[in-house]
């Protein structure tokens, strides 16, 4: 059986606002149930949202001591 997590808890795993949660799901980020006027959200789906967030700091990095 799926975990289902409240707005507030996927919040803390995010830590942001609800709001910024609430912005997620509407730019199509972040999956989620609508029950009711509530959300409700795939622990599972949180989890994949936090792994496709992570960056490698050497694909963005400039270093000017690197002369190659």
């Amino acid at each position: 059986m799926k975990e289902f997590l409240m707005m507030k808890e996927v919040a803390e795993m995010l830590s942001v606002h609800p709001v910024t949660v609430n912005r997620y799901c509407n730019q199509g980020l972040l999956a989620y149930y609508q029950v009711g006027a509530r959300k409700r959200f795939v622990k599972e789906d949180v989890e994949n949202f936090i792994k496709g967030a992570k960056r490698d700091a050497t694909e963005n990095s400039k270093n000017p001591f690197n002369t190659n």
